[in-house]
């Protein structure tokens, strides 16, 4: 069986036009890589940080990412380097907590912290 992040990610191009990698990336730069109203949502928030001594910065987050009812939690680096360019470096956890019909204990799940 395919990696939850691996079917999400085949699921955002033919829905979507856009990879998982791009949305993450946007998000966590708190910018809207497109105009996708309420069919998904992503919280998230830094929780490290380390920058390098050529300008690049790696920075860590962890949040909630929800696609049409299914919702996964995930963690995630950030790679900056000198130049602003931006790309996920590591998809450290990535996994679904919650969908349409799911259990409401499995509805009351938060992030780790």
């Amino acid at each position: 069986m395919r990696d939850a992040s691996d079917s999400l990610n085949a699921y955002l191009g033919r829905r979507f036009g856009l990879s998982l990698e791009r949305l993450l990336a946007d998000a966590t730069a708190k910018a809207r890589c497109l105009p996708l109203g309420p069919a998904i949502e992503i919280v998230c928030d830094p929780v490290g940080a380390f920058s390098y001594e050529d300008g690049g910065a790696s920075e860590q987050y962890q949040g909630l990412l929800t696609v049409e009812g299914a919702t996964y939690r995930f963690r995630c680096s950030v790679f900056t380097d000198a130049g602003g360019a931006r790309y996920i470096e590591d998809l450290g956890a990535f996994e679904p907590i919650r969908w349409a019909g799911s259990s409401s204990a499995s509805r009351n799940a938060t992030c780790p912290k």
